[in-house]
C-alpha cells in the first residue's frame, strides 16, 4: 500500500511540476509581449495619442499592455505558489493555489459567455470607438494616428473604418490600397478575420482550461495523499511507537 501511494504522490508531483512550468513560460511569455507593447516607441506614441481622446480612454488600446503585463505576472506567481507547495509538500500551499484555479476557471468561463452572449455589443462598443479616433484624426490631420491607420490598412487589406467614404466625407486623399479592390472597413475586417481564426483560439483557450483542471485536479490529489501519508504515533515515552491516531501525532514522509 505505500509502495501504490508513493507512485501516486510521484506522478501527481511530476505532472503538478511540468504544467506549473508550462505555466510559468506562458506567463512570461505573455509580459515579455506586454512589456514589448510598452518600450517600442512608435507603439508607444501611437497608444498615447489614442488615449487623449476623450471617449476612447475607456477603451484605449494602452490598457492591453498593462493587462498583458499584470496578467503575466499574475501567472508567474500563482506558477511558483503550485511549484513551492508541490517541492516542500506544504498542503496549504496547494489547497490555496487549487482554490486560485478554481477561481480563474470560473472568471474565464464567465469570460467566453460573456463574449458569446453580448458579442454584437461588443462589435459595435469597438467599432464605434474606432470610428471616433479616426474622425478626429482625420479632422485634426493627425499624422500619427493616420498614419498608423495606413499601417492597418496595408497589413489587413482593409481601407478606413466605413471604407474609402470616410476619406471622401473629410475630404482627404484615400490611400492607393482603398482603390484597386473592393475592400470593407477595419473593424469588419477584424472582426471577420477573428471568427475565421475562432476554431485556433476556441482550442487554444480550451488547452489553457484543459491545464488549469489538470493542475486544480493534481493540486487536490497530491495534498490529500499527503493528508493520508503513512504516519508514526510516538508516546512520550522514548522508543516507543503507538499505532492508531491521536491528537498531536508526527507523520513521516518517508515513502514519498
Amino acid at each position: 500500500m505505500a509502495r501504490e501511494l508513493s507512485c501516486g504522490v510521484a506522478f501527481s508531483r511530476g505532472m503538478l511540476l511540468l504544467l506549473n512550468i508550462i505555466f510559468l513560460l506562458i506567463g512570461l511569455v505573455i509580459c515579455g509581449i506586454g512589456i514589448y507593447i510598452k518600450v517600442d516607441t512608435h507603439f508607444n506614441d501611437v497608444l498615447t495619442k489614442l488615449s487623449h481622446v476623450s471617449d476612447f480612454k475607456s477603451q484605449s488600446l494602452g490598457f492591453l499592455a498593462f493587462i498583458l503585463i499584470g496578467g503575466g505576472l499574475f501567472a508567474v506567481l500563482i506558477s511558483l505558489l503550485g511549484c513551492l507547495g508541490t517541492l516542500r509538500h506544504n498542503r496549504c500551499l496547494l489547497y490555496s493555489y487549487a482554490v486560485i484555479l478554481i477561481v480563474l476557471v470560473i472568471l474565464q468561463l464567465a469570460g467566453f459567455i460573456t463574449a458569446i452572449v453580448f458579442k454584437d455589443k461588443l462589435e459595435s462598443v469597438y467599432k464605434d470607438g474606432l470610428t471616433q479616433v479616426f474622425t478626429t484624426a482625420l479632422d485634426n490631420n493627425d499624422t500619427v494616428v493616420i498614419d498608423a491607420f495606413h499601417d492597418l490598412e496595408k497589413s489587413l487589406t482593409c481601407c478606413g473604418v466605413n471604407g474609402i467614404q470616410d476619406y471622401i466625407n473629410h475630404n482627404v486623399k484615400p490611400p492607393t490600397l482603398c482603390f484597386e479592390n473592393p475592400v470593407k472597413g477595419c473593424p469588419k475586417t477584424i472582426i471577420d478575420l477573428l471568427e475565421k481564426n475562432l476554431p485556433i483560439v476556441a482550442a487554444c483557450a480550451s488547452i489553457l482550461l484543459l491545464f488549469e483542471l489538470l493542475g486544480l485536479i493534481f493540486a487536490f490529489v497530491l495534498a490529500r495523499a499527503l493528508k493520508n501519508a503513512d504516519v508514526e504515533i510516538y508516546s512520550s515515552k522514548p522508543g516507543e511507537v503507538i499505532s492508531g491516531i491521536i491528537p498531536g501525532r508526527r507523520r513521516n514522509y518517508r515513502n514519498i
